[in-house]
């Protein structure tokens, strides 16, 4: 049996051939040959040297010149062009993989280096930019035409950003994602924990480790991110609060118990009253019945095999929903601690945190965890400050502070230690930007006396009285 030859040998071949050869370029190279190297060079992990077997110069970040190589190299390694290679269809697809890694810059190959001035956190060896997907309609996220920048891929990967799918426009970010291993391409569970960590996908068969890219981001990138994000925080809080207003509202325009009994009675008014086209009963779609034929139908649903049959789905949605509303959760959960911690995690932006996030917090710190928002703000405040950890200023207060509801104001005056009773809104954002502005606030009994002193001074000039001096006495 002849020895096989290497890539090196095909290609040498290849160019000691006369000119006059009738053959095509193609047929003279050693097609296995070049799938085994490519084989070779993608289990090392270096991408760009897959693109390279037959010689072509392609460097990090190439586009027509990686598109070149990949359609050079594809023509001898497609699977239909090697029928009797076992190993064909997993060439390709790592030849795939190799073309996207490098159009994409992830492809540090062996032996590869920063270049100078891009000051990164940690180093990249052994680390790639993983294939992120929409979760709704599983389009890969980061491609070139949607105009990210390539750090994006550090925020979202540290859960300090969420971004809207350019097809479906449904927004996610690093918990809701979906996240595929490059070696194996099968989905796997990611937390912002991992980012910084050499870590397996953990599927079965796939026991390659790989680490995750950071890309290079000026200081003036960062500081539009930590303003984006601190915004995005507070465009949340101010969404939460009104969601939880409308719920209010609704169940007390209800009156109901909250129960399951309750419930169904107000699905089937509803159907009954043509809100609706399922039977809350059994689930049976009547759009366009008459009202009277819903009514006669919903007397006459006893078919208990089609009622549990329609719990089941109703249950097994619920769970699901119940599921996903936990994964979102968990997102903000972690979106907002590492936003706080991105901006600085100072004790005034406290606020940015949830209530189990200052549970935690204080724990770690070893002070006490119990108690409401407010005091769990107060405590962490008070306990940074004592260690010298404390530096309000302008950019640790939300935009638009107007816009927030009183919880949330007060919250913030706890984040900056601003004690005593205020009995407005109006006050406690003067007190806030006070404090922010490097002043000593004032305490809100004070400020209201120095307040109505300047009214009953403006109405004394409005009514044409002489104003005094401050050391005149007043006429008897």
């Amino acid at each position: 049996m002849a020895p096989r030859r290497s890539s090196t040998a095909a290609v040498a071949s290849e160019k000691q051939r006369p000119p006059a050869a009738a053959k095509s370029p193609a047929a003279l190279i050693d097609a296995e040959a070049v799938a085994r190297e490519v084989l070779r060079r993608s289990e090392r992990g270096d991408h760009q040297a897959v693109l390279r077997v037959l010689g072509d110069d392609v460097s990090q970040g190439a586009g027509t010149s990686a598109r070149k190589a990949f359609l050079r190299i594809s023509m001898l390694i497609h699977p239909d062009k090697l029928p009797n290679y076992p190993d064909a269809t997993k060439a390709f697809q790592a030849l795939i993989s190799a073309l996207d890694l490098t159009r994409s810059g992830a492809a540090l190959g062996a032996g590869s280096s920063v270049a100078p001035g891009k000051a990164l956190a940690r180093t990249t060896e052994g680390s790639v930019r993983t294939q992120i997907l929409c979760p709704r309609c599983r389009t890969p996220w980061g491609a070139p035409s949607e105009g990210n920048p390539d750090y994006y891929y550090n925020f979202m990967m540290q859960g300090i950003r969420s971004f809207n799918c350019s097809t479906c426009l449904t927004n996610f970010g690093c918990l809701t994602a979906i996240h595929n291993c490059p070696w194996c391409k099968r989905a796997f569970e990611y937390d912002p924990d991992k980012y910084h960590r050499q870590i397996t996908c953990g599927n079965e068969g796939c026991k390659k480790p790989f680490g995750f890219l950071m890309f290079h981001a000026s200081e003036n990138a960062l500081k539009t991110a930590r303003q984006q994000a601190q915004e995005e925080i507070t465009a949340r809080l101010r969404t939460a609060e009104a969601k939880q207003g409308r719920a209010a509202r609704a169940a007390r325009r209800a009156g109901g118990s909250g129960t399951e009994e309750e419930a169904q009675r107000l699905a089937e008014s509803a159907f009954v009253h043509g809100l609706r086209d399922s039977c809350p009963r059994c689930g049976l779609e009547l759009e366009g019945f008459e009202d009277g034929a819903k009514i006669q139908h919903l007397r006459e649903c006893t078919d208990g095999p089609a009622q549990r049959a329609y719990r089941e789905r109703q249950g097994q949605q619920a769970a699901e929903k119940e599921a996903a509303a936990k994964k979102a959760t968990a997102q903000l959960r972690a979106e907002s601690g590492a936003v706080w911690s991105f901006t600085g995690g100072r004790p005034e932006q406290l606020w940015m945190l949830d209530d189990s996030q200052l549970k935690k917090l204080c724990n770690q710190e070893g002070i006490g965890s119990r108690g409401s928002r407010d005091n769990l703000v107060a405590r962490l405040a008070e306990h940074f400050a004592a260690r010298g950890q404390s530096s309000p200023a302008i950019d640790c207060l939300p935009p638009r502070m107007h816009a927030l509801s009183d919880a949330e104001l007060s919250t913030i005056c706890a984040a900056f230690r601003l004690k005593g009773k205020f009995e407005s809104r109006e006050e406690k954002v003067e007190a806030l930007q006070d404090a922010a502005g490097g002043g000593a606030a004032r305490p809100p009994a004070t400020k209201r006396a120095l307040k109505g002193k300047q009214t009953g001074g403006m109405r004394a000039l409005s009514s044409g009285a002489t104003p005094l001096a401050i050391k005149d006495a007043k006429p008897s």
